[in-house]
């Protein structure tokens, strides 16, 4: 899903915008005003912060990551670090959170292994130095790499959902590591989340339980299957063990899901991981604040939707499934009157109201500092403003099937 980052230094997936937000074909002036909202939308990575009214719609977006909790917004972005020599390179990514209401950041995550590496590596080397700017770079192949990469999946309220692979190829020792696991964290602490804190002790059983099973489904069904590629799936199986701590949190129509990674390694040392189909879960206490951000999907997956009182806002996929049109609608049973407002990057993960919250002028004030931040640091800005006009709605839409947020593939690239 998301590497959102804010630093210079990029060593996983780079942001894209999506260009052009809010452009399209001249429209003339409503017939009557827009309906009156504003809200954050998260879609592909970038947020989109969208307020419409009778003069027409606002739309401002930013390679941010936000989530709400008890009325307060946290952003969670990946910063990389790291050393350089000659001949060893040493990447390391950290997730962090921050209160965009307060300056200090919240370490969310810090494996360990990259820096552990690379002390280690020069107390053997002593005589060599780290490069500066000005030294010439990193060889192409360098015989020692040692990097991490991290991927953010999702956020569901507190709780951050993320990916992490280990790559450890050190020239003078052996064995070379290649490692993922699937972690949840408390975006306001730090803390990992397990099963038994986020479902309690009857229902993290039942979990694991499910999880074991599917697991063993999927792996009788590839030692029985004949085909060529259960074949080279054999040669790996039993290198992937099931780990009950591997899982992410995701949902299966706005209900709380958990999936998990099973982690693996190949013919040659490289990290693979099988990921399993979602499990439902119970609904538990905190999941109340979490499912009005989520849409609910049309069932020929022509459009989701989210009704925010007397306003709808409804996202249809284009023809390609890569983005989605962006319109609001007033519920009601005798008005399918719609305005468009802005096309988005797809997949869409969460709304958060604004104006149906106390939005302070401070908070309000954090908010967009926060956006101005991530725009500058990533270099990308997009601000659009224009008058929308009522459409009538379409009688054919294009069928679409990423309702489920698709975790990463099966090999770690």
């Amino acid at each position: 899903m998301r590497g959102v980052k804010r630093s210079a230094r990029i060593w996983g997936a780079t942001l894209v915008l999506l260009a052009g937000v809010g452009a399209c074909d001249a429209a003339p002036p409503a017939p009557r005003g827009a309906p009156d909202t504003e809200f954050l939308l998260a879609g592909g990575d970038s947020t989109y912060w969208i307020t419409s009214g009778a003069r027409g719609a606002r739309v401002r977006s930013a390679p941010i990551l936000l989530t709400q909790i008890d009325g307060q917004f946290f952003e969670v972005f990946i910063a990389d670090d790291g050393v350089d020599y000659a001949d060893a390179g040493f990447a390391v990514a950290r997730v962090y959170s921050r209160n965009v209401s307060q300056r200090d950041s919240v370490m969310l995550f810090d494996e360990g292994s990259v820096m552990r590496e690379a002390t280690a590596w020069k107390q053997r080397h002593p005589n060599e130095s780290p490069l500066s700017p000005d030294d010439e770079p990193l060889m192409a192949d360098p015989a020692t790499m040692v990097s991490e990469e991290l991927e953010i999946l999702d956020v569901h309220g507190p709780w951050v959902t993320l990916n992490h692979l280990l790559d450890v190829d050190i020239a003078d020792k052996t064995p070379h590591r290649h490692v993922g696991k699937r972690h949840v964290i408390d975006v306001r602490t730090g803390t990992r989340g397990t099963l038994l804190a986020l479902f309690g002790p009857d229902e993290a059983r039942r979990l694991i339980d499910a999880g074991r099973r599917s697991f063993t489904q999927l792996t009788d069904s590839i030692r029985s299957a004949s085909d060529d590629r259960a074949t080279v799936a054999r040669e790996t199986l039993e290198s992937f063990q099931f780990d009950s701590t591997s899982f992410g949190l995701t949902d299966i129509a706005r209900e709380p899901a958990v999936a998990f990674m099973v982690p693996g390694t190949g013919v040659d040392g490289e990290a693979l991981a099988l990921n399993l189909p979602p499990i439902q879960a119970r609904t538990p206490d905190w999941w109340k604040m979490v499912a009005p951000t989520l849409p609910a999907w049309a069932r020929d997956s022509s459009s989701l939707t989210w009704t925010r009182g007397r306003v709808a806002v409804i996202a249809r996929p284009d023809e390609n499934g890569d983005a989605l049109r962006v319109a609001l609608r007033v519920a009601s049973e005798n008005d399918s009157t719609e305005w468009p407002v802005t096309t988005v990057r797809a997949p869409a993960f969460q709304l958060i109201p604004l104006d149906s919250t106390s939005l302070s002028l401070p908070l309000r004030a954090a908010l967009a500092r926060a956006f101005d931040a991530s725009s500058t640091l990533s270099g990308d800005a997009q601000v659009a403003s224009r008058r929308i006009a009522p459409i009538r709605p379409r009688t054919r839409m294009p069928r679409a099937t990423y309702r489920t947020v698709h975790l990463r593939s099966a090999r770690h690239e």
